[in-house]
């Protein structure tokens, strides 16, 4: 990366624009050429694969990873790009001083926000307490006991009492004290467990809790429970086997939640709290939000500390919140975001806005959308999208016709090689305990030669040079698709016991969603419509340039404007404030 393309940032990257001049560089749909695998099948197969390398390293060269080292275009890039932190110089109500104009969020009547909480408090009808011990009698019963990997009600019930001592001398901590939030069990917490969705302990607790954690609390926010997550954060449907966690979607119990911060965006969108902490690594915030009908922003790369909390895929891994209102996404986003002087590339960022500062868009409304890409969904998916396009174009949008993102579906398998392997580094080839279609994914990963995971990485730093050559050309572009190209993944009740390797659903789904984990660019889902047959909830994406986050968070209340969409609440929801 040259540190001076870009004198608003730190590490921005040579804008170069890349070709679309080669078989390789050609847009293609992921293939459906793989056996959908569960049962007796998936458990006879791990008991192979994980004990026999040769067996490890067939179907490792079968599944064509080594395609990356072949890349003639890749000589001219000799430097990988491992972590793509870039990093704006100043606050981006600073460095775009007279370029942004305020935003107002509609007012949502479906879901409770945190200030529905607060008031609640301050009105004197209800207690910190009492809610916290509501919350606790809830989540311990079915069938929201899926989506819970753990509950400490004595860490629970200790911090709401202190919350409701401060509503009573009137010493409150600011717009978040009282407020219930739920965190993925990737997040290691001082006092709780993290099994990252397994039968194993990986933490114990014993340490400080994540940054990103303590920040909530600091601000007074209650923490109920860790969530049930997809094992490994391996897939994105959050089927979890070994521990019973497979949360059920709560639009539509025949599908899944979307993984694999499914626990989080269950207790979401079910109600149960109007904030959550999720972790994506390859669109495990997006595509759970899409599913749960709620609002997920992935972060731009490194900018929201969960330090200590390891991180599984250091160079797609992020953190951030899911809330079931923009107000609350704003909110929790600036408070997370605060810069962590521990952590090395978040403590580069700037300091943020005032938590409840208003909502900006850039003056300047400019989408652009990659129609083939666009366009490679399902008939039910597109009905919902391409509507809402055509809203936010009559609301001023200039619409960019994207004639081609080059090696797309190359950076798209690169992402899905460079994460699995990440993570098999984590396990350090320790695959023991793990569910079957896990032993059979990491340890076919663990195979993966350094030079191949070198190339991984260069076709990393082609892409990220390329998607600054189109902000570059077209300064705020908001780039747009769907979040996943499906209305949802049906459950096969037969898998939840076994677990399923199916490849084919897990790289289609992540079809939009990757890009953004791959070169390190914040991503928001904000949602347009329900699916008249299965009533699920269909979000549209946007994919911003690094550290603008807050763009995305005005663009979703303008898409909200733009569609004028009423949002529902699911069947069961839970009224977390009728006490």
């Amino acid at each position: 990366m040259a540190p001076n393309s870009n004198p608003r940032y730190l590490n921005y990257p040579d804008p170069i624009e890349l070709e679309d001049d080669t078989e390789e560089s050609k847009y293609t749909s992921p293939p459906a050429d793989n056996p959908v695998m569960s049962g007796i099948s998936v458990e006879i197969l791990s008991a192979v694969i994980s004990n026999f390398g040769f067996v490890q390293r067939f179907f490792w060269n079968n599944a064509g990873f080594g395609v990356f080292r072949t890349l003639k275009i890749l000589e001219k890039y000799p430097s990988p790009c491992y972590v793509p932190a870039i990093v704006p110089k100043g606050p981006d109500d600073v460095i775009a001083a007279g370029d942004l104009v305020s935003v107002q969020a509609p007012v949502d009547t479906a879901f409770y926000s945190s200030a529905d909480f607060v008031k609640l408090y301050v009105e004197r009808k209800a207690t910190p307490t009492q809610v916290a011990k509501r919350l606790l009698d809830i989540i311990d019963q079915e069938p929201h006991k899926a989506a819970i990997s753990q509950i400490v009600p004595e860490l629970v019930l200790a911090a709401a009492d202190a919350s409701s001592k401060r509503y009573d001398s009137g010493t409150t901590l600011g717009p978040l004290d009282g407020v219930p939030f739920a965190v993925k069990d990737e997040v290691f917490i001082s006092g709780y467990f993290t099994y990252y969705g397994s039968a194993k302990v990986f933490d114990k607790g014993e340490g400080p809790t994540s940054w990103c954690v303590k920040k909530l609390e600091d601000a007074g926010a209650i923490m109920i429970a860790k969530t049930a997550m997809h094992e490994c954060g391996s897939d994105t449907t959050n089927c979890n086997p070994v521990r019973g966690k497979t949360p059920r979607n709560p639009y539509n119990r025949k599908y899944y939640t979307g993984g694999s911060s499914g626990g989080s965006a269950y207790c979401v969108g079910m109600g149960i709290v109007p904030i959550a902490i999720g972790c994506d690594g390859g669109g495990s915030i997006r595509i759970p939000s899409n599913y749960c009908g709620i609002y997920g922003l992935k972060t731009s790369a490194g900018r929201v500390s969960a330090s200590p909390t390891p991180d599984l895929t250091p160079g797609n891994g992020v953190v951030g919140p899911m809330c079931g209102t923009i107000d609350d996404l704003k909110i929790a986003y600036r408070i997370m975001a605060e810069p962590d002087p521990g952590a090395a590339t978040s403590s580069t960022f700037p300091m943020h806005r005032n938590p409840v500062a208003p909502l900006t868009a850039q003056k300047k409304k400019v989408i652009g959308i990659y129609k083939r890409w666009f366009d490679d969904c399902s008939p039910a998916v597109h009905r919902l999208v391409q509507p809402a396009v055509e809203a936010l174009e009559k609301q001023g949008y200039e619409i960019v016709d994207i004639p081609s993102i080059p090696y797309l579906s190359m950076a798209r398998r690169a992402h899905g090689l460079g994460i699995i392997t990440d993570i098999a580094a984590f396990l350090n080839g320790d695959v023991t305990g793990l569910n079957a279609p896990n032993r059979v994914l990491f340890s076919v990963a663990a195979q993966t030669p350094a030079i191949d995971l070198l190339a991984v990485n260069k076709v990393r730093a082609m892409m990220v040079g390329h998607f600054a050559s189109m902000w570059q050309k077209h300064p705020g572009m908001i780039i747009v698709s769907p979040v996943v190209p499906t209305v949802g993944i049906e459950i096969n009740e037969s898998h939840l016991k076994h677990g399923v390797s199916d490849a084919d659903s897990s790289i289609r789904s992540m079809k939009y969603v990757s890009i953004g984990n791959f070169v390190g660019a914040p991503a928001t889902n904000s949602l347009v419509g329900y699916d008249d047959e299965t009533n699920l909830p269909v979000s549209l994406m946007g994919l911003a340039e690094w550290g603008k986050e807050e763009d995305l968070l005005g663009w979703s209340a303008e898409v909200a404007q733009a569609t004028g969409l009423v949002r529902k609440r699911p069947e069961n929801w839970v009224d977390a404030l009728a006490l």
